[in-house]
């Protein structure tokens, strides 16, 4: 019998149908075939794996199925999320309309942790688009652009 706590928390429901939860490390994991879905080729490195088995989890899913995901941890005063993925085959959604949901879902762990910014790496979108959501490049270097966004 495992005795081992899990949690998963609701934390909103857009009105286009999508849903998304934040999970912890006890959780069931996300299948392979999602994952592989999600971060294709190159993308799935076994750093990324095993952050996506151990750290907290933004999961967006549509209809039951997962069309967003990032992980993420608090430290500090920072909510780190160095990974962020979305379904770019989805036909009844755009891109922006899962990315909306997942930034707003990881904004809201980072208010509810008292964090002071969110620091991220950048998601499949224009980069003038996150600023518009208060996002602004920190840093760039050989393993991609990080995004910030001071929490008010």
């Amino acid at each position: 019998m495992n005795n081992v706590e899990t949690h998963s928390w609701a934390v909103l429901e857009s009105c286009a149908g999508l849903n998304a939860r934040i999970d912890d490390a006890g959780c069931p994991p996300l299948s392979d075939a999602d994952v592989r879905r999600l971060f294709p080729g190159s993308s799935l490195t076994d750093r990324r794996l095993d952050r996506l088995r151990s750290w907290l989890r933004v999961v967006i899913t549509h209809d039951d199925k997962l069309v967003g995901v990032a992980t993420c941890r608090e430290a500090d005063g920072e909510m780190r999320v160095p990974d962020v993925a979305v379904d770019r085959d989805e036909q009844h959604l755009g891109v922006h309309q899962i990315l909306h949901a997942l930034l707003d879902a990881i904004e809201l762990a980072a208010t509810a942790g008292n964090c002071r910014s969110i620091v991220m790496s950048t998601p499949p979108v224009s980069p003038a688009w996150l600023q518009r959501r208060g996002y602004r490049a920190v840093r760039e270097s050989c393993a991609g652009a990080w995004l910030e966004k001071s929490i008010a």
